[in-house]
């Protein structure tokens, strides 16, 4: 499944950014950047699932640092081609489940557009492993899709655990069959409410976007 989903992201780097041209999709994109901006203005952040940078570019002109991870590497060769005020951001390949090259506790975590590619009986262990990254007291944002009828892909199957695919075709004519669980509010409560406190999930027209301090 893992690899599928590299194989994908891998053959869409160049056309990724493509998604957030989508004029339905520009309010949600100006809310989420300004609330990103806000909460992590002078804070030592770790990105998880960067891809090609599009949110990095829009938050890390305000925070303190950034070190942004992902697994592909074709994704961060487009990241890292990329024009930044700040130049405390570094861009490092890392797996999310162990982050084995994460070696300093940051203070702030964003992890946009992840929790949905992460099969369920998964969830806990990527959540256990992020925050033993972070420090005390450490401001925590996860944002994502919601299902929007007849705007997203619908979904094509699902599985014996709940996890849900899409189908999606790629400029080169490749189908690729992608985890795409759509996380709701009860969803993101029952994980995380009895480790984290102020815990708030905000539904915007196409995205959501999820925040807590551990």
């Amino acid at each position: 499944m893992q690899t599928e989903l590299k194989e994908y992201y891998k053959n869409r780097a160049t056309e990724f950014d493509e998604i957030y041209t989508r004029p339905e999709r520009q309010q949600d994109i100006q809310q989420l950047t300004a609330f990103l901006k806000n909460s992590l203005a002078g804070k030592h952040v770790l990105e998880i699932a960067c891809g090609t940078g599009f949110w990095t570019q829009k938050y890390s002109t305000d925070a303190a640092s950034v070190l942004a991870t992902d697994y592909n590497e074709a994704v961060l060769q487009v990241a890292r081609s990329k024009d930044y005020s700040n130049p405390n951001i570094e861009f490092v390949a890392d797996d999310a489940y162990s982050l084995s090259n994460v070696s300093q506790k940051a203070n702030a975590c964003y992890a946009g557009f992840w929790l949905s590619h992460v099969e369920k009986n998964k969830l806990s262990p990527f959540i256990q492993t992020l925050h033993k990254n972070l420090e005390p007291g450490s401001t925590v944002i996860f944002a994502d899709n919601l299902y929007v009828e007849g705007n997203s892909t619908p979904i094509s199957r699902q599985d014996a655990e709940g996890n849900t695919y899409q189908t999606r075709t790629l400029k080169d004519g490749t189908r690729h069959d992608i985890l795409k669980n759509f996380i709701t509010e009860e969803d993101f409560h029952s994980l995380l409410s009895d480790s984290v406190k102020n815990l708030h999930y905000k539904k915007l027209g196409h995205f959501w976007y999820g925040c807590y301090e551990l």
